[in-house]
């Protein structure tokens, strides 16, 4: 009897097995799929909150779709700033400026996030002599 129940318990915990393998590869598509980008383009927007963090819009040129577009991305405090490559906030970028940077970006189905990990600013030098 005793022998009968191991052989069953076995082939429940295989089946279990079984089962969650089948369960499990379907959940390994829907698994959120992140990338890093460089981007290059001009700022469009610029929203901060008094924390420092917000978000920026930058028009830039879509190689992919072979067309301009304008994407808004996650500003956060960890997200790297730098105008003339001095350390700079959220609030300093200006609408206009020509920036390049990374984004990452976090795609969970239809759902898509866009971090902005660098964003580096080149401004020409002010005419005022300091």
């Amino acid at each position: 009897m005793a022998r009968l129940r191991g052989c069953r318990l076995r082939f429940v915990v295989a089946l279990s097995a079984l089962a969650m393998g089948v369960v499990g590869s379907g959940c390994r598509q829907q698994e959120a799929r992140v990338e890093v980008l460089s981007l290059e383009g001009t700022i469009e927007q610029v929203s901060a909150a008094l924390d420092g963090t917000g978000s920026v819009a930058v028009s830039y040129y879509n190689d992919k779709r072979k067309e301009d577009a304008v994407g808004t991305g996650i500003v956060t405090k960890e997200t790297e700033i730098l105008i003339n490559g001095v350390v700079a906030k959220l609030s300093d970028l200006r609408v206009g400026d020509r920036v390049r940077g990374e984004v990452r970006v976090e795609k969970d189905g239809q759902d898509r996030k866009q971090v902005a990990l660098k964003i580096y600013v080149s401004r020409a030098a002010s005419g005022n002599g300091g």
